[in-house]
C-alpha cells in the first residue's frame, strides 16, 4: 500500500483541471507523461467521490475508448481506481504514441450528477 501511495501521489504539476476539481486528488499517469505500455491508468478521488466510468483511447482525441471500469482495482482508504493493462485484460498493452484517458465520477451524496476529466499521455 505505501509504495502505491508514493507512486500515485496527488502532485499533478500544476494541472489546472485537477487543481480546480474538488473531487480529484490526482490522475495516473499525469497529463503529458511518457510511459511504458504496462503503465497503470487511473484516478485518485477525494473522499466522498466514486468512479462511474474509466475509458482509455488509443489516440489523443479520446475517440474509440475502451471502457475498463469493470477491471479497475479500487484501493480502499486512498480512493484510487487503477487499471493495469496485461494478459487477459480488456487492454493488454497501451497503444504506442498518444493515448487519452477519460474518467467520469460523481459525489456519493449527489448520485447521477457526474463530472468528467480527460487527459493525454504518450506511450513509448
Amino acid at each position: 500500500m505505501f509504495v502505491v501511495a508514493s507512486l500515485v501521489g496527488g502532485n499533478d504539476r500544476g494541472d489546472i483541471s485537477v487543481l480546480n476539481a474538488p473531487g480529484i486528488d490526482g490522475i495516473v499517469p499525469q497529463r503529458g507523461d511518457e510511459v511504458l505500455q504496462q503503465q497503470q491508468v487511473g484516478i485518485d478521488l477525494a473522499p466522498g467521490y466514486r468512479l462511474v466510468r474509466l475509458t482509455i483511447s488509443p489516440n489523443s482525441n479520446c475517440q474509440f475508448g475502451v471502457d475498463v471500469t469493470s477491471q479497475t482495482r479500487y484501493v480502499e482508504g486512498l480512493q484510487q481506481y487503477l487499471f493495469t493493462p496485461g494478459t487477459g485484460q480488456l487492454i493488454e498493452a497501451l497503444a504506442a504514441d498518444d493515448n487519452c484517458a477519460m474518467a467520469v465520477y460523481e459525489e456519493i451524496a449527489r448520485p447521477g450528477e457526474t463530472e468528467t476529466i480527460d487527459w493525454n499521455f504518450t506511450v513509448s
